[in-house]
């Protein structure tokens, strides 16, 4: 990185006081107030809330919301905890714990359980936290061809363009573009994988990292050799503590193997929604507050420190190696896609599923009836609800798959108090920057709050977050309007 940035230099100071904001401004080389504006900015510079916390997801709110808040202290944004929801957290002084089993499990040693993850290309048989696992599962093959000149960078592009990649975190950009438009780029250029996973409902990123780091490492190494990147970082959600842990200690073991030729490290995520939006990424990379850029320029052309950067996310890397391994012909076949699945099913969980799987097959993968629901949420705060259980899970749909996300609600569920949890999440998570967004989230709430059914003013609604500068305002309304289709079809 070409200077300090103030977010490490911030969390090496916590609890921070006025001083320690003065000498973190001071070794970034930005002004005080900048760093103050960060500061204020950051729920984590601000102090976290304290007590025993409900976790507000989608589930959540469909298991009577408000007699769960009667055994809390407050409420904690959404941490792709759904497959075990409701679900609480602990919070004393700078500590944080998982409330599971009748245990307080701190943030740093949880993880995911294991048995929630059903698949068998992207997910290990078993966690796989160690190097000489992996590599005698058939890792790092493609990592050693490439670090012998005997898989040139070339060979990875053409080989992540003929498999039809396309990003997994929810716009679904075809993989190569990006790539090759980074590898043309003037050096030094950068890699950012993006692992801030913050939309509702999705823990796909998390499991991966939590249970196999290796083989996102790998991926994300080989894309930083196709693309000829000086420096690779992992912007992971800070919350995430066992995920940044096992990084850091997969990163050393490749590193003392001599398998790491891009110097590597974890940068922690300003632990923010809208810090998923790449633009808003970068610029907390670089010490701002997690605002989105106008584009063009895009992050290929000028991202992080003005730099060609290439940003992808999690999944989408974790690709790569299993493109090389089976060959693009045989991986397009049956394009794997991770899918969380959660609510009313048996099964809450993890699914690796090809490509057009239908939602109905999805959902009895996870031993969900669709015959006893009354509506799915498909794609997360940014998706919408369906009753199309025949709808094939693909990209570029008519429905919006987004990251993966699929919440299944029972026949009793209200889903007025799913949309309630929705629409205050966008309110609360929107940066403010543009005037449609925080106008309109707000606007939103208090439309769903009187359960407003008027289907003009909800299309008003959606024509001003339509001018919203990111996706977090434009995607705002999306369930709001389905919702008002699922009951019209009822």
């Amino acid at each position: 990185m070409e200077k300090p940035s103030l977010l490490p230099l911030l969390d090496a100071r916590l609890p921070l006081s006025e001083e320690k904001v003065a000498e973190a401004a001071r070794l970034a080389g930005i002004p005080l107030a900048q760093a103050w504006g960060v500061v204020r900015y950051y729920p984590r510079y601000r102090g976290l809330p304290q007590g025993r916390l409900l976790v507000d997801d989608p589930v959540a709110r469909a298991r009577g919301f408000a007699r769960l808040l009667e055994g809390a202290d407050g409420t904690h944004p959404p941490l792709g905890l759904e497959a075990l929801s409701p679900i609480h957290v602990r919070v004393e002084g700078e500590k944080r714990y998982v409330e599971w089993e009748g245990r307080l499990i701190p943030f740093k040693e949880f993880r995911l359980p294991f048995a929630l993850g059903h698949g068998d290309r992207l997910l290990p048989p078993e966690p796989i936290l160690e190097l000489d696992r992996y590599e005698a599962l058939g890792g790092l093959l493609f990592l050693r061809r490439a670090l012998k000149n005997l898989l040139a960078p070339e060979a990875i592009l053409e080989a992540v363009e003929e498999a039809g990649l396309l990003g997994r975190g929810g716009a679904a950009f075809p993989a190569h573009i990006k790539m090759r438009a980074v590898a043309r780029g003037e050096p030094p250029r950068y890699l950012v994988v993006n692992a801030d996973e913050s939309e509702p409902g999705n823990f796909k990123d998390r499991f991966l990292l939590e249970h196999h780091p290796l083989l996102v490492l790998e991926g994300t190494l080989l894309a930083a050799l196709a693309v000829g990147a000086s420096q690779v970082f992992l912007y992971v959600r800070d919350e995430f503590e066992a995920a940044i842990l096992g990084l850091e200690q997969a990163i050393h073991q490749l590193e003392e193997a001599g398998l790491l030729p891009v110097p590597t490290q974890v940068f922690t995520s300003g632990g923010l929604y809208i810090c998923g939006e790449e633009t808003a990424l970068l610029e907390s990379m670089e010490g701002k507050r997690a605002e989105p850029r106008l584009k063009p320029p895009f992050p290929v052309e000028k991202g992080l420190w003005g730099r060609p950067t290439l940003v992808q996310n999690v999944e989408t890397l974790a690709n790569l190696p299993l493109i090389l391994r089976e060959g693009p012909g045989t991986w397009r076949e049956k394009e794997p896609k991770l899918f969380s699945i959660t609510g009313d099913v048996a099964r809450p969980g993890l699914y690796e599923l090809p490509l057009g799987t239908s939602l109905e097959d999805a959902l009895r993968k996870a031993e969900g009836e669709p015959e006893g629901l009354k509506a799915v949420l498909l794609g997360g705060a940014a998706g919408v609800f369906t009753r199309d259980f025949a709808f094939p899970l693909r990209y570029k749909g008519r429905l919006p798959l987004g990251a993966g996300a699929i919440v299944a609600f029972g026949k009793e569920v209200d889903l007025w108090e799913v949309l309630l949890g929705l629409a205050e999440f966008f309110q609360e998570e929107s940066c403010g920057k543009c005037f449609p967004c925080p106008l309109g989230t707000a606007v939103q709430v208090e439309m769903v709050r009187r359960q407003e059914r008027n289907r003009d003013l909800v299309h008003h609604l959606g024509q001003t977050l339509k001018g919203s500068l990111c996706g977090l305002g434009q995607s705002a309304y999306w369930a709001y309007q389905s919702l008002l289709e699922v009951e019209g079809a009822a």
